[in-house]
């Protein structure tokens, strides 16, 4: 009778501590047709992928260089802003049937990866900001959901970074970098991901 009841204590201390602190499943990173489309065909690529526990689809910022030139490219759903919004004559499910179709797209050189308008200088001036080199080398947030200490945020945003050139491709990924770096201070590596996330999302505007 002590046995058993020592294994319902555990038990049922087990399943509290999982009510408190539930266990979120963080979705793996991917390495997709257009990842490997770059790696075929370019030098050195930046992918930046933001998303959420809630929604993680796969919508890029996309910095790529060959030989000296710079480009900018978007893979992205073009109904991504119509999320919440109404409008009359059926729009709101056209539009969510489109959403769908695009989050369960294969990301590739498909209808949805299209060239950006920035200028020569202004690409020349965010791979000079984004120090490429120096970005390989930083070590993303391993463990995103913290909950111990006095910084802790449920569904912050989820930051990706796709690094890509002729020999790999590295996955780094930040969870609400911005978040933790005002309330932890500053960190090197997220330091270096923020500054490579507002020189893309600069560059999309």
């Amino acid at each position: 009778m002590l046995t058993l009841f020592i294994r319902y204590a555990v038990l049922a201390t087990s399943c509290w501590l999982l009510v408190i602190y539930p266990l979120a499943a963080q979705p793996t990173p991917k390495v997709f047709p257009l990842h490997r489309f770059f790696q075929a065909h370019y030098d050195s690529t930046i992918i930046y992928q933001r998303g959420s526990s809630w929604n993680n689809s796969p919508n890029y910022l996309i910095l790529a260089k060959l030989k000296d030139q710079v480009y900018f490219f978007t893979y992205a759903s073009p109904y991504q802003e119509t999320r919440g919004r109404y409008f009359p004559g059926g729009l709101v499910q056209k539009f969510s049937r489109e959403e769908l179709a695009f989050s369960r797209a294969v990301p590739d050189t498909n209808r949805y990866f299209l060239p950006g308008r920035a200028s020569a200088p202004a690409l020349g001036h965010c791979w000079h900001e984004v120090v490429p080199a120096q970005l390989w080398q930083v070590q993303g947030d391993e463990h995103p959901r913290r909950t111990s200490g006095h910084c802790v945020i449920e569904d912050g945003d989820e930051n990706t970074f796709y690094l890509i050139d002729k020999r790999a491709v590295k996955v780094t990924s930040f969870y609400a970098p911005a978040y933790y770096e005002e309330c932890e201070g500053k960190n090197p590596n997220r330091h270096v991901a923020l500054k490579t996330i507002a020189a893309l999302q600069a560059l999309s505007q």
